[in-house]
Order: structure tokens, then sequence, then C-alpha cells
């Protein structure tokens, strides 16, 4: 199993402003989380928001990625009754 953690300065896309490009933007949280889970990952647990050293806000995501069989990825009993 591999593990990762996603870190962006927002959540969604903002573009950069340049003409004709309408496709160059910097990328937000969900579009780089949306990328992985396209490759095979998994998220693990929720979104973290915390701040730099400057006070500027950063959003992190933890990913898993199951490697082999004998690997198992981490998922609810499902005897449990969530109520």
């Amino acid at each position: 199993m591999r593990y990762n953690i996603i870190t962006a300065n927002h959540m969604e896309d903002k573009p950069l402003g340049v003409a004709n490009w309408p496709s160059m933007v910097n990328q937000g949280l969900i579009s780089l989380v949306n990328d992985k889970l396209s490759e095979g990952w998994r998220p693990q647990g929720g979104i973290q928001r915390t701040n730099d050293v400057d006070g500027k806000p950063i959003f992190l995501q933890a990913i898993v990625l199951k490697t082999c069989e004998c690997d198992p990825l981490p998922c609810p009993v499902p005897e449990i009754d969530r109520q």
C-alpha cells in the first residue's frame, strides 16, 4: 500500500488569466484529488485545513493506493450499525 498527502493553497481551480489559454489554471485540491482518483488512489479520511508560516490557508487530503491483494484497504466493519 502506498500513502500520499496532496496539498493545495485553495480548494477550486483558479484561472491564470492568460488570453487564449483557458486550460491554464492553478489546480485546486478538488482537481488534484480527482486526478489521483482516476489513477486508482482512494481518499483516506477528510480534508484538513491549516495555515502555513505566513498565515495563508493550506488544504490537505490523505490518499492511499492498494498495490497488491495482500494489502487490504481499510473499510468499515459491515456488522456495525451506523445510524
